[in-house]
């Protein structure tokens, strides 16, 4: 009876144990990262106009991440005297089969990101910033109005997605990068 006692405990603890969701499940040669950051391979900045018509678009593209090939980075061409607002959408597609949307956990951590519009060489070309986390402004979301003196010219729009989880203030100071891309900006 004994026996059976401890049979019936160990069939009961392996049928337990099996059932258990592990969504941690190691292969071989690999390493768990608890709170590992995000990979972005894509961003794409999406122009609409007053009417939330799409005017035009640019991207970023790093498919393989860090190293290996170079990305694919789009210039982005604006209209002096037009007022574009402005969608970000991050993304991480080293998987061209299954595209994760990290836009959507951007969202959900709001009050731990701040996307960052750092001008090189642009005159005429204002962005601010149009959603917020409740206290301080996130980025996903801009208005960029661009004067209509500002033809003829060009530059370099540095954009940063800044991680700043318990440090968050409003600036750009604090926080570790999640992807910073510098792209080609001209005005017509």
């Amino acid at each position: 009876m004994k026996n059976f006692r401890i049979l019936f405990i160990l069939i009961l603890g392996l049928s337990i144990y099996s059932c258990t969701d592990d969504d941690d499940s190691v292969t071989p040669g690999t390493k768990v990262t608890p709170n590992e950051e995000e990979l972005i391979t894509t961003v794409q900045l999406i122009f609409s106009n007053e009417f939330n018509v799409i005017l035009d678009s640019a991207s970023f593209n790093d498919p393989d991440g860090d190293g290996g090939n170079a990305p694919s980075i789009d210039t982005i061409t604006l209209q002096s005297g037009t007022d574009y607002t402005v969608d970000l959408k991050f993304l991480d597609a080293s998987d061209a089969n299954d595209v994760e949307d990290i836009t959507i956990e951007i969202e959900e951590e709001d009050d731990e990101h701040l996307i960052c519009f750092d001008q090189s060489n642009i005159s005429g070309l204002t962005i601010n910033r149009s959603d917020s986390d409740g206290t301080y402004e996130i980025g996903l979301k801009s208005l960029w109005v661009v004067d209509s003196n500002a033809s003829s010219n060009s530059g370099v729009l540095k954009l940063t997605l800044k991680h700043q989880p318990g440090s968050k203030d409003g600036t750009c100071a604090p926080g570790d990068i999640d992807v910073e891309i510098d792209f080609p900006v001209i005005i017509n």
